[in-house]
């Protein structure tokens, strides 16, 4: 089945299509609402409603846009039904955007550091929806501003205007340096000054002015490297008295400069499953 097929009432050749961008439809639906929880019922709700409305596929595009712009629309949907103060922000586990390029080796502008960091994610939970929508399609995608236009039934002018808007406010919430990249070195030596109780070698790793990591650890702690957004991560699991098992304690996401780790960002161990991480050693 071709692009050009996308209309007719096979629903398996539609359903083998569609599948082969399910993973950067999930980044895309991440992106817009900053939840990696709700991109995975968001991604599916997208492919529902692109078989329902498959009729309005007409070949102008590319198969791949179209699912855009039906991602694009139910993630706007759901925002306009959601109030208007936006949830936390949840990391996106690195091996989601790994398939992304598994799949398709020429999207790398989907998954790229600078675009999928977890700074950069948060910025765009500022920006009111349609503005967030619009600097998604242009400076992430690379969309041209006629494209976006038609895809959110506005003028080309308004997605200009939209644009400058959006560029400095999200510019000024992310800073320099937070692509996520590196930190390797960084990462093992924080996890074996946390797994050692070493306030020195903690501090050692920690750049001047990083936010403080908490005063309370339990006493069995274990550390396993993962990566979230692009970024280094480290799984905590601890072992209490009386227990056999390290259990999910919390996820460190740690953003990295010059060899030292400048920001750490505490998630729970509420979203160990969520992001496919065992819930207990």
């Amino acid at each position: 089945m071709g692009d050009g097929e996308a209309g007719g009432e096979d629903a398996a050749a539609f359903s083998r299509l569609g599948a082969r961008y399910r993973a950067e439809l999930q980044v895309h639906c991440y992106r817009m609402l900053g939840s990696f929880e709700a991109s995975g019922e968001l991604l599916t709700e997208t492919l529902l409603r692109a078989w329902r409305e498959r009729a309005t596929f007409a070949g102008h595009a590319t198969f791949r846009t179209w699912l855009y712009r039906v991602a694009t629309h139910t993630c706007l949907d759901h925002l306009a039904a959601r109030p208007r103060t936006p949830p936390a922000v949840q990391p996106c586990p690195d091996t989601l955007l790994d398939q992304v390029l598994a799949q398709e080796p020429a999207s790398g502008e989907v998954v790229a550091g600078p675009t999928i960091g977890l700074a950069f994610v948060a910025a765009l939970q500022s920006l009111p929806p349609r503005q967030r929508a619009v600097l998604v399609l242009r400076d992430v995608l690379g969309w041209p501003a006629r494209e976006t236009a038609a895809t959110l039934g506005v003028s080309v002018a308004a997605v200009n205007s939209a644009l400058q808007r959006a560029r400095p406010r999200v510019r000024d919430r992310v800073p320099a340096g937070s692509a996520g990249s590196g930190g390797s070195a960084a990462l093992r030596r924080y996890m074996a000054a946390l797994e050692s109780r070493d306030d020195q070698a903690l501090a050692a790793v920690l750049a001047e002015g990083a936010a403080p990591v908490r005063l309370a650890l339990p006493p069995d702690l274990r550390a396993v490297p993962t990566r979230m957004n692009r970024q280094p991560a480290v799984a905590l699991y601890a072992r209490r008295p009386g227990e056999t098992a390290h259990r999910a304690h919390a996820l460190d996401v740690l953003r990295v400069e010059d060899g030292r780790i400048v920001e750490i960002t505490v998630f729970g161990p509420g979203l160990f499953a969520v992001l496919g991480l065992p819930v207990a050693l």
